[in-house]
């Protein structure tokens, strides 16, 4: 079994994707197995015995003005592809003011940024499907 993997230090910035619903919505759509099959990209499946990983994190306003906002909930979810390969992800999400939120993608130094990019691209628009689909304002 591969050492374990210190995602807060060894991933790097990737990018940064802003949603209009507030965060625990994007949260949800991000950690509820049976909605990250919806957008988790090919060929990456959730596996419980990994070995990669996907750590998401929702934080609360910085409500203390410190510019650093607290942990509220954290989910780490194993994935795995055919070949075997791990793919590692951090995900950070903060509110933004008018009920919309910034999500911080951290990708594992090694990851193909041309391949995670595409996976990236899938990923998004599928996660816009997704909350669409599940959430009726009001």
């Amino acid at each position: 079994m591969p050492a374990p993997v210190d995602l807060a230090v060894q991933t790097r910035p990737h990018a940064v994707v802003e949603f209009g619903v507030v965060p625990e919505l994007v949260f949800e759509s991000l950690t509820d197995p049976g909605r990250v099959a919806r957008w988790l990209p090919e060929p990456l499946r959730l596996d419980e015995d990994g070995p990669g990983l996907l750590r998401v994190r929702l934080h609360t306003p910085d409500v203390d003005g410190t510019g650093d906002p607290g942990l509220r909930h954290q989910r780490v979810l194993p994935v795995a592809t055919e070949s075997g390969d791990a793919w590692y992800a951090n995900l950070v999400i903060t509110p933004l003011p008018d009920a919309r939120s910034r999500v911080d993608v951290g990708v594992l130094g090694e990851c193909d940024h041309e391949r995670v990019d595409a996976f990236l691209k899938h990923a998004v628009a599928a996660v816009r499907d997704d909350i669409a689909e599940s959430f009726t304002p009001g």
